[in-house]
């Protein structure tokens, strides 16, 4: 038996997959599905992603089947690998070279690398077969590192990745490490946005709107799940949604740091000025010509309205408020209690859930309900993997 199939098999997923990756924008979203694609091109049980941070790995993503059920998520954690020669990963990352291990229990004394073994102790998973591929750029610059661990043999039991894997492996990882750079750069031009708005409101940082997106993002999966929206719409809105959520708050650029910055509370005619916050974020992303600007408008506009009325900027109720918004203003709070305030220490989960389940039918939409519960304790593990630096 052939993990992954026949090479042609292995060829046509690369470029099914190739036109997939070009289709998203978001850093994430695409790492997820970069993962993805690598394991079933090369019949993997289970891999993780890198991408390259200065002189470290910064882990991103895992997936595995045999520990965690088809599709569901991996538990986020947020870990470093040095760029040396001492790990498998680092070794990739050090070289530029595809490394395929029939098994990591008989790597050579004399291999320049060598296998920690410390996630399969925590797991009780056992690594067996081991694939770890550089994502290089056109200027052969390591981007990141694929790491792809047990092809199964029809058994079910994991058998060494076959020499042909590697070449296709390859090709599509440079494949995918240019999507990745494209990705980057989108992440980056959102964040200089972001880090302008953060210049005026020290709130408004890179940590809290990653940490919106991705909370956004996660209640959106586990709702579009429940009420059976089909894939392909899915995968489409949350890419958007993703990196739309993040500029939620972005027309705080607009307002004065007397009223932005003022420590205490505002009196009712500086409210009202800060309140324009909305408008002046839909201005900024007026003229919509894309999905993309559509969603992070609505976004930026309704994210404050509350479901009963008494939100700003217009006093919409319901369904008349936008579903994304809906979905951001829930992921917003959330994220804003648990963290740090001039005027407030971070809440801790219990209080913060206790605080909002009331509010579903109130301020927030009562169909969130479910799957922010669903979800809550993902929606916590994000402060970790987005730390505030102050915190």
């Amino acid at each position: 038996m052939n993990p992954g199939g026949t090479a042609q098999n292995r060829l046509n997923r690369i470029l099914q997959a190739d036109s997939a990756l070009n289709e998203i924008g978001d850093l994430d979203i695409l790492l997820e599905k970069v993962l993805h694609e690598a394991r079933l091109a090369t019949g993997a049980d289970a891999g993780s992603v890198y991408t390259r941070e200065g002189n470290t790995l910064c882990f991103r993503h895992a997936q595995n089947d045999t520990i965690f059920r088809k599709g569901e998520r991996v538990p986020y954690t947020r870990f470093t690998v040095p760029i040396n020669a001492d790990s498998i990963a680092g070794y990739v990352a050090v070289t530029g070279e595809t490394v395929n291990i029939p098994d990591v229990d008989s790597i050579s004394p004399d291999a320049p690398f060598s296998f920690a073994g410390r996630y399969d102790i925590a797991s009780g998973y056992r690594t067996v077969s081991c694939l770890a591929i550089p994502l290089l750029n056109v200027r052969r610059k390591v981007v990141g590192v694929l790491q792809l661990i047990n092809a199964l043999g029809d058994d079910g039991n994991p058998v060494p990745f076959p020499r042909d894997a590697a070449p296709f492996a390859g090709h599509f990882a440079t494949l995918a490490a240019m999507a990745l750079e494209r990705a980057m750069m989108t992440r980056t031009l959102l964040l200089r946005m972001i880090n302008m708005a953060e210049l005026r409101d020290p709130r408004e940082t890179g940590p809290h709107v990653n940490r919106v997106g991705a909370c956004s993002l996660s209640i959106y999966d586990c709702w579009a799940e429940g009420n059976g929206v089909p894939e392909p719409e899915r995968s489409s809105k949350r890419d958007i949604l993703r990196m739309a959520a993040m500029l939620h708050d972005v027309g705080k650029v607009g307002i004065a740091d007397n009223i932005l910055k003022k420590p205490g509370p505002l009196t009712r005619e500086e409210r009202r000025v800060m309140e324009n916050h909305c408008r002046i974020g839909a201005d900024i992303l007026a003229n919509c010509e894309t999905s993309f600007d559509e969603m992070a408008r609505e976004i930026a506009m309704g994210h404050h309205e509350n479901w009963d009325g008494s939100g700003y900027p217009s006093g919409l109720t319901g369904a008349e408020i936008p579903f994304w918004a809906r979905i951001t203003a829930v992921a917003d709070v959330f994220d804003a209690l648990g963290s740090r305030r001039c005027y407030k220490d971070p809440w801790n989960l219990k209080k913060t859930v206790e605080t909002m389940i009331p509010q579903f039918g109130r301020k927030f939409d009562p169909d969130m309900k479910e799957p922010f519960l669903a979800r809550v304790s993902e929606l916590w593990e994000l402060k970790e993997f987005y730390p505030d630096s102050s915190v």
